[in-house]
């Protein structure tokens, strides 16, 4: 796959244009300026390999897996345990500052991926034909959602609320141009400006993938590799809750819900969905192949059955009959297994979902970033949110998601807090691991409260950090001492100066 080789701290010109402060040590010129169709391609290839650095979606030993895992290491989902290396334990413990350099890293390898992203948009129409007028609409499409894509994911982070109209709150940059200049010192722009361009990336992107040369493109045996137009309707979705603006979130989760696979009630067909042995209800993964790494490191080691982190008790316990998850959940023997239990904590399972593919356990396993249940919840909320409120189509939604995942369940009632309660609940149900309560909590303005692990002692837990107040700067990132020595432009989040 072409990559471009760089060194130096990633800096950004204006709301148009990202660069590259440090001239490469050496590039292909391929990378940054393709000649042929299947250079634009072996880019595109590239943009998606970023995805796998060990601070974004892929992960080192004890620490990395920013979009992952880590957010659930930030929440009350996950909390670390005495086999621990502690690699991570600035960011579990709301230490981390503005010198941790795995925020630079993050911000550094988000990026990245943008800028393939961009020398693809910015080469594509050069080869551009009649005949192969489907293929550029795939090509583009791909390209412009990975662009809105790594870009939520560090707005998430870095964004000290979601308000989509605020014009005054700070976003990011929006890049979209590949240039280098080390005289391109831009600003932030506000959330507003940010989401405009956002969402125009993602409406786009939805055109493009609407009308494609290769369906098949997008699948790959049991995985879902690329982002193909279901994916584009559940980012839209994504980033209209994110903005509470409900009845477009409603409206993009019912589109991709007509694409998507359907929800998944076979424990066999469940479980597959995470050692590639069945695709399920995956609309897109992260891919990582063979040699590739894995998601999972930051949380559990799987060649050596080392937990870092498990998962709280409130979520599940060894016993199965208390808890979020159960045993007549087919969540529970997908996600968590009894593995070198602690001593002083023998409840406390391992996260497995992520140990390997088919029978391996080497922490070789692609990362579902968007499935099926994820349009549910997300119009299920939306619904319950709205103005007016429709909660018994909010309640349709909950009541189907449950009776696929859960043996004899029964369908609930549910009016006001309680069905809100119930949708944030089942949202840490599905998604434990998969990289949203930290960020749930933030967009709701919860305080966080970690279980009945945290404080508890160096021999179940060496974390003492136990709440968050949701006025508490540590929801978000602030930009590092690296990234202002390489743009001084590039203002501090309020909270953090």
């Amino acid at each position: 796959m072409a990559l471009l080789a760089v060194i130096g701290t990633l800096t950004f010109s204006s709301c148009q244009k990202d660069f590259i402060e440090l001239a490469p040590e050496f590039t292909l010129d391929a990378d940054i300026n393709p000649s042929t169709m299947e250079q634009v391609e072996q880019v595109l290839n590239g943009a998606y390999a970023g995805l796998r650095a060990a601070d974004y979606y892929g992960s080192g030993s004890g620490t990395g897996s920013v979009s992952a895992i880590m957010p659930d290491v930030l929440s009350d989902n996950l909390f670390e345990t005495p086999q621990s290396l502690a690699n991570s334990r600035a960011m579990s413990q709301f230490a981390f500052q503005i010198n941790t350099d795995q925020i630079t890293n993050f911000y550094n390898a988000g990026y990245k991926v943008v800028s393939s992203a961009n020398i693809v948009l910015q080469n594509v129409d050069k080869f551009a034909t009649a005949a192969n007028a489907k293929q550029v609409n795939r090509i583009k499409g791909q390209a412009l959602a990975l662009r809105a894509l790594a870009h939520f994911d560090m707005f998430k982070y870095f964004a000290e609320n979601y308000d989509r109209n605020s014009t005054t709150t700070l976003a990011l940059n929006y890049s979209k141009e590949f240039k280098i200049d080390a005289s391109a010192k831009p600003s932030r722009l506000t959330n507003k400006a940010f989401y405009d361009e956002l969402l125009a990336d993602l409406n786009a992107a939805q055109g493009f993938l609407g009308d494609v040369d290769n369906a098949t493109f997008f699948v790959n045996g049991q995985a879902r590799p690329r982002l193909a137009l279901a994916a584009v309707h559940l980012l839209k979705a994504r980033v209209f809750l994110y903005g509470q603006l409900y009845p477009e979130a409603i409206a993009s989760a019912t589109a991709g819900i007509a694409l998507a696979p359907a929800l998944v009630n076979s424990q066999t067909t469940f479980s597959g969905m995470y050692n590639q042995t069945a695709a399920g209800e995956i609309i897109w993964n992260v891919q990582f192949d063979a040699n590739q790494g894995g998601p999972t490191l930051l949380a559990y080691f799987a060649t050596q059955e080392v937990s870092y982190f498990r998962p709280a008790l409130e979520i599940v316990t060894a016993a199965g009959t208390t808890g979020l998850i159960r045993l007549a959940d087919i969540r529970y023997s997908a996600y968590f297994a009894n593995i070198r239990p602690i001593t002083a904590l023998p409840q406390a399972l391992a996260l497995i979902k992520y140990k390997g593919k088919a029978a391996l356990s080497n922490a070789n396993a692609n990362f579902i970033a968007m499935k099926t249940a994820e349009l549910y919840l997300i119009r299920a909320e939306a619904y319950a949110k709205g103005s007016p409120a429709q909660e018994a189509l909010a309640m349709t939604d909950l009541n189907t998601l449950r009776t696929a995942r859960i043996s004899g369940y029964v369908p609930e009632v549910l009016v006001g807090a309680a069905l809100l309660d119930a949708i944030a609940n089942e949202r840490r149900r599905e998604f434990v691991g998969e990289g949203h309560r930290y960020f749930d909590l933030k967009r709701t303005t919860r305080t966080l409260t970690r279980g009945s692990t945290c404080g508890a002692g160096a021999t179940i837990s060496p974390i003492t950090k136990c709440s968050l107040a949701s006025t508490a700067r540590e929801w978000s990132f602030p930009i590092t001492q690296d990234l202002t020595n390489a743009n001084n432009n590039l203002q501090q989040n309020p909270s953090w100066r």
